[in-house]
């Protein structure tokens, strides 16, 4: 396999799985708490990956900073979803 068909095969498959993701999102986690316990445990697996590059004290300024800036319009999902012109499903991320 070329690096090319690996980098095509690749973006379709995380496609794949993304969409299954979503699809699994969708049909199962029903009520808000169900959203936020799922956000929990996304941060806390991000936060053990975190914590093989970075110090405590390094993640508690990323995590203030991210406090300090999130916002609506700076964090459009819009800003975060690649569309081609081939009619594959959206990749976000």
């Amino acid at each position: 396999m070329t690096k090319e068909e690996k980098e095509k095969y690749d973006s379709k498959r995380l496609a794949e799985i993304q969409n299954l993701l979503v699809k699994h999102i969708s049909e199962n986690l029903k009520l808000d708490e169900d959203f936020m316990l799922m956000a929990t445990m996304l941060l806390k697996h991000s936060m053990v990956l975190y914590k093989t590059f970075l110090t405590d004290d390094q993640i508690r300024k990323m995590l203030h900073h991210v406090g300090e800036t999130i916002n609506d319009e700076a964090h459009d999902l819009g800003n975060y979803i690649d569309t081609d012109d081939k009619g594959s499903p959206p990749t976000m991320h």
